[in-house]
């Protein structure tokens, strides 16, 4: 078993600005702003960002930070207002309190404060790229030594990698891997900009990438164990039974990654009961009335939802039978439960990830159905299912159909300027004027952060890096490159690559027995793949084509 390191140790990084995007009234030298130099201020400054009247600067760090900003003054008017304005986006930097979805909800992005002269000061924790620094007084007169961003983020190394023939999809698993170290702190939020809790349903995608990528150092484990110590039975956890059910397939999963069997035997007291509380809300005839229903806010209230609630509860019992195996009770419960609600069945009629879920759970589709997952590319997906939406494919249609979908879907959002990936995209915000979120939109340009977006993500209030988001990663590793765990831990590993059109893949992923490295190359119209193995780990390379 690895060592599990406190994720408590936090790195704090100085960031310069990348660019000045705009200069507003009397400012002179901004560019001094994008220089490295000392960051202590003195009495004697003599190179300086001074501003006058009512001015102001827009800033780029060049990527999305997860952190604060830090002013440090020099002689001026002391306690001049000055207005500061985080953004994901370019428009939200510029946006108005209320305009287009623009709040201050849960993590603080607009403020006005009183800044002292001669002061090292530090504003926010939030998620941002973009600043927008104001002086709102006529009269008033300010010297900045330096804006920066405080990045703050885990100290744990990034362990995992990936790399093939293709430079969109580096570029996209770099921006998942990314993405999802941003949103794991401490614990695991969804997202970095808004309200920073501990979702179970987003968990499982950011849970299967987290530890794709980085060595399990306790974040999971605290993740699921707050969920748990803040429902007792018989709550819901985040008061959706969904949430519960992701908490079973979650705990099945962290241990199949890492073979942490103390931890997942000590799950045992709570998962009994709260399998048997999922079971009695089951009739025998296969209906079901949970108080609720929830997959994702595409589909929310939507007539496929309750159709993806029974193959949710599907693939829990599932994982819920490996569990009670390990556990040593009868199996009852899961087998219960997959009896009576595997006894009705409805057809999908609109939804693309209901559909995947159907599929995954191993019920089989009707052709309808079948067409309606694996055509017209990536129309109709969404980010939270994006691995489930993409293995589904990948079965039905094939590697190359389903590596096709991921170039259109997340190389659009990269397109539009992401070095996060986002709470939501539909490829269809592609289409027309549109305005990536790197550059201020023009009169008739569709601002694609504040005028597309719906349910509670609307405009400016969308997150654009949302952890959940990066499902991506297992989908190329379990599907692409084919590696499949086979006892806990990774002590059997097999491996069967099929690389979809892609000439070579190359990964390393993070096991509780060292780095296993894994090259995937075609030649002769075959796969070939080489490997390194950490002591501990059997891998059986499949048949491979």
């Amino acid at each position: 078993m690895g060592a599990v390191v406190d994720t408590a140790a936090m790195v704090q990084e100085l960031v310069l600005p990348k660019a000045i995007l705009r200069v507003q009234g009397a400012v002179e030298h901004a560019d001094l702003l994008t220089e490295r130099r000392a960051e202590q201020i003195g009495l004697n400054e003599k190179d300086f960002v001074l501003l006058r009247g009512k001015s102001g600067i827009l800033l780029d760090f060049g990527r999305e930070l997860n952190g604060r900003v830090r002013i440090v003054t020099g002689y001026g008017t002391n306690g001049a207002r000055v207005r500061i304005r985080l953004g994901e986006s370019v428009g939200e930097s510029l946006s108005e309190l209320g305009s287009k979805g623009s709040c201050n909800d849960h993590a603080l992005r607009d403020i006005t404060v009183p800044l002292p002269m001669l002061s090292d000061s530090e504003f926010f924790l939030s998620g941002f790229r973009f600043v927008n620094f104001e002086l709102l007084d006529e009269g008033a007169e300010l010297r900045l030594k330096a804006v920066n961003a405080v990045f703050v983020h885990s100290s744990r190394p990034q362990v995992g990698s990936f790399e093939c023939s293709d430079d969109t999809i580096n570029e996209i698993y770099r921006t998942a891997a990314y993405t999802v170290q941003l949103c794991a702190q401490q614990y695991i939020w969804d997202g970095i900009k808004r309200d920073r809790l501990v979702w179970v349903g987003d968990l499982y995608p950011e849970v299967c990438a987290l530890l794709s990528v980085c060595e399990d150092d306790g974040c999971v484990a605290r993740s699921l164990d707050f969920v748990k110590a803040e429902t007792p039975l018989p709550g819901w956890m985040n008061n959706y039974p969904m949430y519960s059910m992701w908490w079973i397939i979650l705990v099945n999963e962290y241990y199949g990654m890492t073979g942490n069997l103390a931890y997942t035997l000590q799950q045992k007291d709570y998962f009994l009961p709260l399998l048997a509380q999922i079971d009695g809300c089951i009739a025998e005839n296969g209906d079901f009335d949970f108080g609720g229903n929830f997959i994702d806010w595409p589909t929310h209230e939507h007539p496929d939802e309750p159709k993806g609630v029974r193959s949710l509860c599907k693939l829990c019992a599932q994982s819920a039978a490996e569990l009670e195996r390990l556990y040593g009770t009868d199996g009852t419960l899961s087998a219960d439960i997959l009896r009576k609600i595997s006894k009705k069945d409805a057809l999908v009629t609109e939804k693309k990830q209901i559909a995947a879920l159907k599929y995954l759970s191993g019920t089989a589709l009707s052709e309808g159905e079948t067409a309606l997952l694996t055509e017209d590319g990536a129309r109709g997906f969404s980010t939270f299912m994006s691995y489930f939406l993409l293995s589904a494919k990948c079965r039905l249609a094939g590697e190359e159909a389903a590596l096709s979908s991921l170039r259109e879907y997340y190389g659009g959002m990269l397109r539009l300027g992401a070095t996060t990936f986002w709470e939501d995209f539909d490829v269809d915000w592609l289409k027309g004027n549109v305005c990536p979120i790197d550059r201020i939109p023009q009169p008739g340009e569709i601002d694609v952060h504040g005028d597309y977006g719906m349910f509670c993500y609307c405009g400016y209030r969308h997150s654009l890096c949302h952890g959940w988001s990066a499902g991506v990663i297992p989908f190329l590793i379990k599907h692409i490159l084919g590696v499949r765990v086979t006892q806990a831990g990774y002590r059997e590993v097999r491996v069967r690559p099929r690389l979809g059109g892609l000439d070579f893949v190359k990964a390393t992923l993070p096991t509780p027995l060292g780095e296993l490295s894994l090259e995937c190359r075609v030649k002769d119209g075959r796969v070939h793949t080489d490997a390194r193995v950490p002591d501990g780990i059997k891998l059986i390379i499949e048949e491979q084509a």
